[in-house]
């Protein structure tokens, strides 16, 4: 369909006015009988100007559905990008999350990672603006198009009225030529009497164009109204494109608190971390000076040892000489043979009892083998009863054979909710406990089956490092508070115990009624007794090995060996199984 323009339009109404006008100027007389030409008719201008309107409605018909179906595509185009970017926000979230779980996973690796994740993150927002943007250019867009448009509209409608007062001017003017004529008809009856049907027909065709009028301004405020109900969709869509925007502005927020909070986290955390390492500086400063002053105590009981030996080699000198004289002639006491044989086997062995005494009550651990391990970052043992199990820093855990501890014979991953880092590992009455660093709790597997957690409890401070099982309890060292805790039968109740000596364990175990434990400052094998719900040492043993764990292996009631994990140092530079005997 060809397009009206204003000017087509005008044209048009001319050539019907010109029509229209025809009679007046012309060789047309209604009362000359026998003219040479017919006039043009009042029926065929009215019928040229219903055609005429029909065609204009038409044409505004087909171009308001034009309208509307342009801003249906729109509508639709602005609801897919809406999903997009739903989905696009969506996996923004799935990212972040993927991001956090890798930021809590890294550990001290997590600041590289978290400022490439925050890049990440602000390009995204970034791209997410300027899509926001480009969408808001977009409505605004529409909106000044809707707003040239309805300005279009509003001009057209006011050259419409115009065009309707000038067509009721024209009507008023053809009623006031009919009504001459009929008033020149009626001095003339028998004359005018054609040309009185003639103004009748005009009159019927003039009403008929003036229904078409009105009907085609009420077409004309049915479009008016179908164009507000669609300026009115187009609000709705904007309130909603805000709405959303405003939903996005509130999560980014929750994501910027988020962020800022796990950022606040990770400083505290680094401020700990700097406060452990000047701890670590001030312990190992300590470990030195008192390194020196074992080294002077050994000096001073070296000298104490032989000062003992002088005295005693004197002892028996004075007592050899002392029999020597019981046994001279001029003695007065005459003694019999055996007599002074045990009263010299007495004196010996009170001499002796002391350093005897000594070596028999003194812990001597000596190294039967050595076995090399492909482990990165072991950080627990315990046995079973069967399997030396050896914890690793990512979750997983080893079993070995104490036959033949080359290989790992079982492994099993151990997966419970948020990070999980085990550094201790005691196992009893069919239940395995291990202490998880990354949230300061404890967990209890089933034995058969590690991988599968059956409860789990908060420590009861907050940097557990070392488990053990008595055989009736399950006891655990915290390094904050450096003190033990026995736990109840629901692992949730606990006693604590305060420990004289200045330790931190990194790995014990019972073996009867004494703890051993491994002190992490000095690496000494420390030996408590535990009487009257009270620790008290009982003896420190020089341990070589940076040990992370051991575990007593019993044969009957006497254990006959200790497994220790080792890793590197002096002698090694990898992991390494240590098996001692005592």
């Amino acid at each position: 369909m060809a397009e009206w323009t204003p000017d087509d339009l005008g044209k048009e109404i001319d050539r019907l006015w010109a029509k229209v006008a025809a009679p007046s100027v012309e060789t047309w007389d209604p009362f000359v009988s026998g003219a040479a030409a017919d006039p043009v008719t009042g029926h065929q201008v009215a019928w040229e100007t219903m055609a005429l309107l029909k065609r204009q409605h038409r044409h505004e018909t087909a171009y308001w559905a034009e309208v509307l179906e342009a801003k249906e595509r729109a509508l639709r185009a602005g609801q897919d990008r809406l999903a997009y970017l739903e989905l696009e926000v969506g996996r923004l979230r799935e990212k972040i999350r993927l991001d956090e779980a890798r930021f809590l996973a890294d550990g001290v690796d997590i600041q590289g990672k978290a400022q490439a994740a925050m890049k990440a993150v602000v390009e995204e927002r970034s791209v997410q603006e300027r899509e926001q943007k480009g969408l808001r250019e977009l409505l605004e867009q529409i909106r000044e198009r809707a707003a040239a448009e309805a300005a279009v509209l509003r001009q057209e409608r006011e050259h419409w009225e115009k065009k309707e007062q000038q067509y009721l001017i024209d009507i008023k003017d053809l009623q006031a030529l009919a009504s001459r004529r009929e008033e020149e008809a009626s001095r003339s009856a028998d004359q005018a009497r054609g040309v009185r049907d003639g103004l009748t027909e005009a009159k019927n065709a003039l009403e008929k164009t003036l229904s078409e009028l009105l009907r085609e301004r009420q077409v004309r405020e049915e479009s008016e109204r179908e164009r507000e109900k669609a300026l009115k969709k187009v609000d709705e869509v904007q309130k909603h494109f805000e709405e959303l925007s405003k939903i996005w502005e509130e999560e980014r927020a929750q994501w910027r608190e988020l962020w800022d909070r796990e950022r606040s986290t990770w400083e505290t955390q680094r401020g700990e971390f700097s406060a452990w390492e000047e701890k670590l500086r001030s312990e190992r400063e300590t470990w030195l000076a008192e390194v020196q002053s074992k080294e002077q105590d050994q000096a001073r009981f070296t000298e104490q040892i032989s000062r003992s030996l002088r005295e005693s080699s004197e002892a028996t000198s004075k007592l050899s000489s002392m029999m020597k004289g019981l046994a001279s002639p001029v003695s007065v006491l005459r003694l019999p043979p055996w007599v002074k044989q045990a009263v010299l086997a007495a004196a010996l062995a009170c001499a002796a009892a002391v350093p005897i005494w000594r070596y028999a009550t003194r812990l001597h651990l000596k190294v039967q083998t050595v076995r090399m391990l492909d482990l990165s970052n072991p950080t627990a043992l315990a046995y079973d009863g069967n399997l030396l199990w050896a914890a690793e820093w990512d979750g997983r855990f080893l079993a070995f054979d104490p036959q033949d501890p080359a290989a790992p014979a079982r492994t099993a991953r151990v997966s419970p909710a948020g990070p999980y880092r085990p550094v201790a590992l005691a196992f009893g009455d069919g239940n395995l406990w291990s202490a998880d660093a990354a949230q300061a709790r404890i967990l209890r597997h089933k034995a058969e089956a590690p991988e599968k957690i059956l409860a789990s409890r908060p420590s009861p401070g907050p940097a557990p490092t070392a488990l053990a099982y008595d055989g009736h309890s399950l006891w655990s060292f915290d390094a904050a508070n450096k003190a033990l805790y026995r736990h109840g039968i629901d692992e949730g109740s606990y006693k604590s115990f305060a420990l004289e000596e200045d330790v931190v364990a990194v790995a014990m175990a019972w073996v009867k009624d004494r703890l051993w434990i491994i002190d992490a400052k000095s690496r000494d094998l420390c030996v408590f007794d535990f009487k009257l719900d009270a620790f008290r040492l009982q003896a420190r043993y020089p341990f070589s090995e940076n040990a992370v764990g051991l575990a007593p292996v019993r044969s009957g009631e006497r254990a006959k060996s200790l497994w220790v994990l080792a890793g590197p140092g002096r002698e090694r530079s990898g992991h390494a199984f240590v098996q001692y005997a005592y």
